[in-house]
Formats: C-alpha cells, sequence, structure tokens
C-alpha cells in the first residue's frame, strides 16, 4: 500500500515548522543552551503539529519559488516574535544588573556556561527565579498560545509589518527599562543612602578607610535587603508576558 501524503500537507508542516524554530531559538525559556538542540527540533516540530491543519487549506499553489521565499519569510517572522518576547522578559535580568552595578558584585562576574557570557550573581539569580516563575505560573503556555494565534495576524504568504515590528520593539525595550527600574528601584535607592551614609562617614571621620570597609558594608547591605525586590517579580513577570502575548497577537500583515 502506497501512503500519499498531499503536497499542501508537507509545505504547510514545513513552514509552520521554519516558524516556530526561529520563535523556539530566542525565546525564552526555549532558547536556553542547558536546552539540546535535538530537543528544540522536537519541540519547534510538536509546535507545528499544532498549528499546521488551519494552514493547509489556506496556502496558494505550492512552488518551489513560493516555498523559498515563504520559508525565509516565516523564519524572520518566528524570529521576530521570540526577540520580542526575549526583550521583555531580559527585564527581569536587567533589574538583578541594576543592583550588582549598585551594590558592587558587578566588579567581579562569574561565567555562565548556559548563556556563554559573564553574569554578574544578583542579575543571574534573578533570571533563574523568573524562569522558575514562568513554569510553575503557567506563563510557556500563554506563550505557546500567543505564538498559534500570531497566525491570525501574520498568515503565511503575507507580508512582514515592519512598522507595526519596529513599534512593538521600541514599547518592549521601554517597558523593559521600565520594569527594571519597578523590580530594582527600592534596592537602588537604598545602596545610594548607604553610600551617602559612608560618604558623610568618612567626612566626619577622616581617618578610617572608607574605601577597605565601604565595599563590604554595601555586600553586607545587599545581602540582607535582597528579598526587597522578590514580592516584586511575580507581578511584574506576569505583566511582563502579557504584554508580549499581545505584542505578537497584535501584529497584522498587510
Amino acid at each position: 500500500m502506497d501512503l500519499q501524503v498531499p503536497s499542501a500537507t508537507l509545505a504547510a508542516l514545513l513552514l509552520a515548522t521554519v516558524r516556530a524554530g526561529g520563535f523556539v531559538a530566542l525565546a525564552p525559556p526555549f532558547n536556553s543552551n542547558g536546552i539540546p538542540l535535538p530537543v528544540k527540533g522536537a519541540l519547534a516540530l510538536a509546535l507545528s503539529l499544532v498549528v499546521f491543519p488551519q494552514l493547509s487549506g489556506t496556502l496558494p499553489e505550492i512552488t518551489a519559488g513560493f516555498l523559498v521565499v515563504s520559508a525565509v519569510l516565516e523564519a524572520v517572522i518566528g524570529a521576530a516574535l521570540g526577540f520580542v518576547v526575549q526583550v521583555l522578559f531580559t527585564a527581569v535580568q536587567l533589574a538583578g544588573d541594576l543592583i550588582d552595578l549598585a551594590g558592587g558584585f558587578s566588579l567581579q562576574p562569574a561565567y555562565d556556561p548556559l548563556a556563554l557570557t559573564t553574569n554578574a550573581s544578583i542579575g543571574k539569580l534573578h533570571y533563574l527565579l523568573a524562569i522558575t516563575l514562568l513554569f510553575t505560573s503557567g506563563g510557556h503556555l500563554l506563550l505557546v498560545r500567543g505564538f498559534a494565534t500570531s497566525y491570525q495576524g501574520l498568515p503565511v504568504g503575507g507580508t512582514l509589518p515592519t512598522d507595526q515590528l519596529g513599534s512593538a520593539l521600541v514599547t518592549a525595550f521601554s517597558m523593559m527599562f521600565l520594569a527594571a527600574l519597578q523590580i530594582a528601584g527600592p534596592m537602588v535607592a537604598v545602596l545610594l543612602l548607604a553610600d551617602v551614609a559612608l560618604a558623610l562617614l568618612s567626612r566626619a571621620a577622616p581617618a578610617l578607610n572608607i574605601f577597605a570597609i565601604g565595599f563590604p558594608v554595601k555586600i553586607m547591605v545587599t545581602l540582607t535587603l535582597l528579598g526587597l525586590t522578590f514580592p516584586l517579580l511575580p507581578p511584574a513577570l506576569d505583566s511582563l508576558m502579557e504584554t508580549a502575548v499581545r505584542a505578537m497577537t497584535s501584529l497584522r500583515s498587510g
């Protein structure tokens, strides 16, 4: 018995896999280097199996040129959607980086073998907490739903809305910095007050070596009051992920 699969079905599966692959490559938490490449490929294929049935009946005539152009466009769309999510998700780590900078932890960054970069300790701690909260709250399922819904505004064969994408990226970067300041604001304010107190102490007692005691004091204050930022992470992460889903679903091709 010969098993024949319609060409439209194969083309829909291919194009859906390409967009899902671009999304998985850049969108957290799927873009972690701790996830092996075969697992990422299987995840992209699983996402494509969810959406490709609604695509097979909407594709125009299948030609080689159509497949090549559409595959490139789908990869760009998937990567753009994932990048928007990544920008918003980075706000949590940026908040930790601000605390590292104000508390003196950024002077000795540690190598992160998963991200292949050097990160300070508190910034990495916030990033890991955000990943944990994303899974425990079901936020990753919200991102998957947003990816599947993106086909309503960005169907296969449509054009890339560069103007809308640019506006979405500007909004995402603005929200990233705003959310980072909201999360790290209390800690940064406390550490700035600690700097002011140390400066007044150096004026009142010039014989003291402020450079010798300043960093240990700031590190102690940072570690003591670090819990001030933790209650702010869940609501901030929920707001950021909802914004990411709205950004994915609001894009409309011309």
